[in-house]
Parts: C-alpha cells; sequence; structure tokens
C-alpha cells in the first residue's frame, strides 16, 4: 500500500467518523455527549428508583398508622356521640326502648353498672312523665390509643315533664374501649 492510498484511506475513516448522516450533515451530539447524557439519565433512574423504595419502605407505614390513628379518633366520637344522643332522647311512655338502644354500646362491666342503676332512673323517668330530647354540640377526643380512647362531649336537651320545661347542658367525658373492632362505653363523668 502506498502512502497516498494510506492517507485515503485514513481521510475516508475520518470523514466516516465525523459525518456519520447522509448528505454529509453533521450529528447533532457527539459521542461523548451522548454517553454523558445517558450516564445522567442512568443515574435519575436509580435516584427515583431509591426514592421509591424509601417511600415504601419508611414514609407509607407511618402514614398508614396515622391514617389508623385519625379513623380510630373518627370511631371512638361517632360512637361517644351516639351514645349522649341516645341517653338524652327517650318519653316517658316509650322507656324499654331506652334501655336497649343504650344497651348494645355498653362494655359488659359497664353494662352490669348500667342495668343496676337503670330501673330506678326509669321510675323517676316515669312518674315525672319526662321526655327529652338531645343533641351533641361539641366533641373532642381527650385521649386515643389502639384500644382505649376518652372523648369529651358537650351536649344540650330540652325536657318537658309533669313540672314543666327546662333546658339542660351536659359535658360528659365518655371513657371506651375496642372490643371486636368496636367501640364501647366503658364510663362515662360529668366534667364541671
Amino acid at each position: 500500500m502506498t502512502t497516498e492510498a494510506a492517507q485515503e484511506r485514513m481521510t475516508d475513516t475520518e470523514d466516516t467518523m465525523t459525518s456519520s448522516l447522509p448528505g454529509g450533515r453533521q450529528p447533532w451530539m457527539s459521542a461523548r455527549l451522548s454517553r454523558a447524557i445517558t450516564a445522567v439519565l442512568a443515574l435519575v433512574v436509580l435516584v427515583a428508583a431509591a426514592l421509591v423504595v424509601y417511600e415504601l419502605v419508611s414514609v407509607r407505614p407511618r402514614y398508614l398508622d396515622a391514617r389508623a390513628e385519625d379513623q380510630a379518633r373518627t370511631d371512638a366520637v361517632q360512637s361517644a356521640e351516639r351514645f349522649v344522643v341516645e341517653a338524652n332522647n327517650f318519653d316517658a311512655s316509650d322507656l324499654p326502648t331506652l334501655k336497649q338502644r343504650i344497651s348494645p354500646m355498653l362494655t359488659t362491666k359497664f353494662r352490669t353498672d348500667f342495668e343496676s342503676t337503670i330501673d330506678d332512673i326509669l321510675a323517676q323517668i316515669e312518674q315525672a312523665k319526662l321526655v327529652s330530647k338531645g343533641e351533641v354540640l361539641r366533641s373532642a377526643v381527650a385521649s386515643v390509643d389502639s384500644d382505649s380512647a376518652e372523648v369529651l362531649v358537650v351536649a344540650d336537651a330540652n325536657a318537658q315533664s309533669s313540672f314543666g320545661t327546662r333546658a339542660r347542658h351536659f359535658r360528659w367525658s365518655v371513657d371506651l374501649v375496642q372490643v371486636d373492632g368496636r367501640w364501647l362505653v366503658d364510663n362515662f363523668t360529668p366534667v364541671a
């Protein structure tokens, strides 16, 4: 091979490397720039994958725990409010239903206490021909954990009896425990 042939061959190779597009156009990106962009994109994909794994392992469980606690709060408040409404809505002419409505909302321990005193209370309600209509004004969770809660409930009731009409205002602290997935009243006390 002569020197001229070698030079011509070298020129052809350079032309092929710098002008690989038809019509002799120059490529808009060099091979080095292309590799750099590919490396950066691969790094971005790896970082994104690492963030997804972090979210699944670290952040998501905390979110689910917070969501479960919020649901427990909501369920506890609803149970406490329902109890207060049922305890303050009754009619002396239909007292057996009051006992039937409230008993399923109570724990076994509190139901025993309730049933030992409710008959005396029902007798007084019947004697006074008392009719009460109550409503919850406000409620808030004082404390909650996985199986117990304390809910503060403010309620008003309008009572009509043989002695006249009067408005009653209540503030109760309602203690609840979770039994078989249901929030049940374990105790309640008036709050001054």
